[in-house]
């Protein structure tokens, strides 16, 4: 499997809570060797709704830890989802309390920078097509602050969104390039034909992270065909782009076993390197790309 894969810090085994990820027991470790089985030399950290403290990340020990199972089983981690900014932006407030939000997004830059994450993934609010004016002055008041923080640290910020394109580029034209970028999102959500032209053209030479989300299992939303179509599409424009960054697996809903994803991967190194869509057409039968990757599952 191609190292540049790598898979989502949550997602190879079952998950620990009703939300459908987390780490809270000691198992997070386990991720480590599951990850080495499965042919993965990438994993891409998070933060979530958990007490963000609990975090191995956010302790000496913990990443001490980090450090060694690294080391162990080969395991890299280049990026961090920083999931907790979803449930407190900080450019959501104002005061104190943007300040104290602030501090802590600093805690885990200079925390991310011990352990050599050079890459924190920031989400911004899903399903806004922009942000309000109180919003986006917020945000760069809080960017400005961080800036130096960042540069210091050597990490660069990756925004996490779905906003207009000119919009996202507006909001990140001010700010150098190695210090603020762009995740895109492959999946069957992500822009096709025309509307990734005005992607690919606002920012997609600052396109630093590639999320390879859980295709769709509402066909009449999204056919084989069309997603076929669209795999091919990205590809392209990627490449065109000059990305050379990681591509980090989002597991459909459900589907945390270490067999599957292995699979999803090796197909998705297949996709990059070679270039045929069909590599990850559906299996006769089945509905969405979850569905075939079980089928693969057992037939091994």
């Amino acid at each position: 499997m191609a190292g540049r894969i790598g898979v989502m810090q949550g997602d190879l085994m079952e998950p620990a809570d009703k939300r459908r990820r987390g780490f809270l027991s000691d198992r997070w470790r386990e991720e480590f060797r599951l990850a080495q089985e499965a042919g993965f030399a990438l994993m891409e950290w998070r933060i979530g709704e958990e007490p963000i403290l609990m975090n191995p990340l956010m302790s000496p020990i913990g990443r001490e830890q980090l450090r060694q199972l690294s080391r162990d089983y080969g395991i890299c981690i280049p990026s961090l989802s920083a999931d907790f900014i979803s449930q407190a932006p900080f450019y959501g407030v104002t005061g104190r309390e943007h300040r104290a939000r602030l501090d802590l997004l600093g805690a885990v830059i200079e925390a991310c920078a011990e352990i050599d994450i050079t890459s924190l993934v920031v989400p911004l609010p899903r399903g806004r097509n922009e942000l309000s004016s109180r919003d986006v002055m917020a945000f760069r008041s809080g960017l400005d602050r961080l800036l130096p923080l960042l540069e210091a640290c050597g990490v660069v910020l990756s925004l996490d969104a779905d906003l207009d394109p000119q919009s996202l580029a507006s909001l990140i034209a001010p700010y150098p390039a190695d210090r603020l970028g762009v995740t895109y999102t492959i999946g069957c959500q992500s822009p096709l034909s025309a509307a990734a032209d005005e992607v690919f053209a606002a920012y997609g030479d600052r396109i630093v992270n590639v999320h390879l989300e859980g295709w769709t299992r509402h066909v009449e939303r999204a056919s084989p065909c069309r997603q076929q179509t669209h795999l091919a599409d990205a590809r392209h424009r990627l490449r065109r782009a000059g990305y050379r960054g990681d591509f980090i697996l989002q597991s459909p809903s459900g589907n945390c076993r270490a067999a599957v994803l292995a699979q999803y991967g090796a197909m998705a190194a297949t996709w990059w390197s070679v270039g045929g869509a069909d590599h990850l057409s559906l299996a006769p039968g089945m509905t969405d790309v979850s569905e075939s990757l079980q089928e693969l599952a057992h037939t091994q």
